[in-house]
């Protein structure tokens, strides 16, 4: 086949390729066993070339290559094996310095393919090329004008031309790139403008000084990295610095339509959907792309072998919930063991869940039958079995009218083994400054230091009763040395059975996002949350309440971190204290 032999054999006559297009230190992508470095020395402007396969990494990625590290980029048919040819072309002119090209040859569909689609040629084709035709003529078609069009911002064309050298027409239905000297191909070559890099432009959207301007700036870096997620993930974040979550709807869905062979941008399409009160819409999404995930992904127990819930009647049937993800993600979910039975019909729920929560489960006689994944096997057999997450995308939830379940846990009220200290008529206020170190956004929910709170602590009349655990434990300690008004519970706290009970006792609790701030919500109880500007799905994007747990208040990160959501807690604080004088 010898196709990069080829076609060196021929741009050897072309000084465009002599004096310009092969010059300086390039990079051949998809070189295999024809590389552009065999012929280096056809071309006197070569210093080095070097070589990116499959042994190398993904083509589309180059992950590990810096931007703007060669002269010339090299492919050689290798496009065509990959799914999404355009966040590949954008990719690769990253990497090219300004002033430099992309080198770049396609099968053309007609002339390598014969129309024929799939690939009678090469199994492993997943997209074909044309240069331009008014409809798609195979189902996987490409415009090649389209594609260089869309990265007219940072690359000129400098030539796109069908190659049919030795092309013998009396042979149509052949692959005549197999022997001789035939080349059936497009060529393309771009040339890099000068442009700023995406580090540069996603720095510049974080300096903006007002919404237009950070939208503006947005608008500028999409146009031109609109293959990259992490530009939509700081322009997702930036909108919300700004408040214009009107524009996060579209923003996913266009990292989407960008990016639809990967994971993250459907992901934050759908949570976005929901964290923006489409909850139908949003969980439909979430469990379509879910439901290709292994079950060991999502859970420590395998689910049963029965039907999984899509939605079906459930009057007169009998549905298990399934244990999912975190604790606090299981105490949120319960409120649907109580939906699926009275508004649903369900003659009987039951839940597997965790076993630090059946317990408090039981105690709160949530659902008919209680166990833990390590009790799952003993099940008696269901109709029916659902994830938590999944249940959303099957009913329908108006986020301004959800079912009025809360409280659905109490306090068992036996069993606990903690006093509490202190003064019994001042105010008492539960703590939790951090969650779980594994958490995917522990940094940015957890505080970074109880100090952070001082000011809290330094209220008269104010008792406050820190009931951290794992985590923070040793601040929590050291702070009840030093106050004479904070207690540290977490050590006399063992169960989430007397966890529950330590909140009943208090009169309010302030908390980061983990599983306590659920457990206080789901019994209804007082609780301040302080959240990250960018926080989990169920605290939506701007309230201060939650449709979830009426008895919660947010208080959110503005633009000045976490002492500006703590002088707002105090001057709350003060204001409940006085009123409860």
């Amino acid at each position: 086949m010898k196709q990069t032999y080829k076609s060196a054999l021929r741009r050897t006559r072309d000084p465009a390729f002599l004096q310009s297009y092969f010059s300086g230190v390039g990079i051949d992508i998809g070189a295999g066993s024809d590389p552009l470095s065999a012929y280096t020395h056809l071309f006197p402007k070569v210093r080095r070339v070097l070589a990116w396969d499959k042994e190398h990494g993904d083509a589309i990625h180059m992950n590990g290559v810096p931007a703007e590290a060669f002269d010339f980029v090299h492919a050689s048919n290798c496009l065509e094996h990959l799914a999404n040819p355009a966040q590949a072309l954008a990719r690769w002119l990253e990497i090219i310095k300004p002033g430099g090209y992309l080198v770049l040859t396609v099968p053309d569909e007609d002339l390598y393919e014969k129309s024929v689609w799939p690939s009678q040629f090469n199994a492993e084709h997943e997209v074909s090329f044309t240069i331009h035709k008014p409809y798609r003529a195979m189902p996987a078609s490409f415009n090649l004008l389209d594609l260089v069009s869309d990265v007219a911002r940072i690359a000129s064309c400098e030539r796109i031309a069908l190659i049919r050298e030795h092309y013998d027409e009396e042979q149509p239905h052949l692959d005549q790139t197999l022997h001789g000297a035939a080349e059936c191909a497009i060529e393309v070559v771009l040339r890099k403008r000068p442009a700023p890099s995406l580090a540069r432009m996603l720095e510049a959207i974080q300096l903006a000084g007002s919404a237009s301007e950070a939208v503006a700036r947005c608008e500028d870096a999409l146009a031109l990295y609109p293959y990259r997620f992490e530009t939509y993930h700081r322009a997702n974040h930036e909108l919300l610095r700004w408040n214009r979550t009107d524009a996060l709807e579209a923003l996913w869905a266009a990292c989407v339509r960008r990016l639809p062979n990967e994971y993250l941008p459907r992901l934050y399409k759908a949570l976005g959907l929901i964290t923006l009160g489409k909850l139908n819409e949003g969980f439909q999404q979430r469990e379509a792309l879910w439901s290709m995930i292994p079950w060991h992904q999502r859970t420590t127990v395998q689910p049963p072998d029965c039907a999984a819930w899509k939605g079906e009647s459930l009057q007169h049937k009998s549905i298990v919930i399934w244990s999912e993800f975190g604790l606090g993600d299981e105490i949120f979910f319960l409120r649907f063991a109580r939906i699926l039975r009275e508004q649903c019909g369900a003659a009987q729920v039951s839940v597997v869940c965790q076993a630090p929560l059946v317990d408090l489960f039981r105690k709160s006689a949530a659902a008919a039958t209680i166990c833990s994944v390590d009790e799952a096997h003993a099940l008696a057999p269901h109709d029916y079995w659902v994830y938590p997450h999944d249940i959303p995308a099957w009913l329908s939830l108006d986020i301004d009218r959800l079912p009025n379940v809360v409280p659905y846990l109490r306090a068992p009220g036996e069993g606990s083994s903690f006093v509490m200290p202190g003064n019994r008529s001042a105010l008492k206020v539960g703590v939790v400054f951090k969650g779980a170190p594994t958490h995917e956004n522990d940094r940015s929910r957890s505080l970074p230091s109880l100090a952070i709170l001082e000011s809290l602590f330094a209220l008269d009349d104010v008792e406050f009763y820190v009931l951290q655990k794992g985590q923070g434990e040793e601040q929590a300690a050291e702070y009840a040395t030093r106050f004479a008004n904070v207690h540290d519970l977490g050590p006399g706290l063992h169960t989430f059975r007397e966890t529950a009970n330590a909140v009943d006792a208090l009169d309010l609790l302030i908390s980061v996002d983990t599983s306590i701030t659920n457990l206080a919500g789901a019994m209804g109880k007082p609780v301040w949350l302080m959240l990250p500007r960018y926080g989990d799905w169920r605290w939506l994007f701007v309230r201060e309440d939650s449709p979830w747990y009426p008895s919660a208040r947010l208080f959110r990160q503005t633009g000045d971190g976490w002492p500006e959501v703590v002088e707002r807690i105090r001057d709350a604080l003060l204001r409940l204290r006085d009123s409860t004088a």
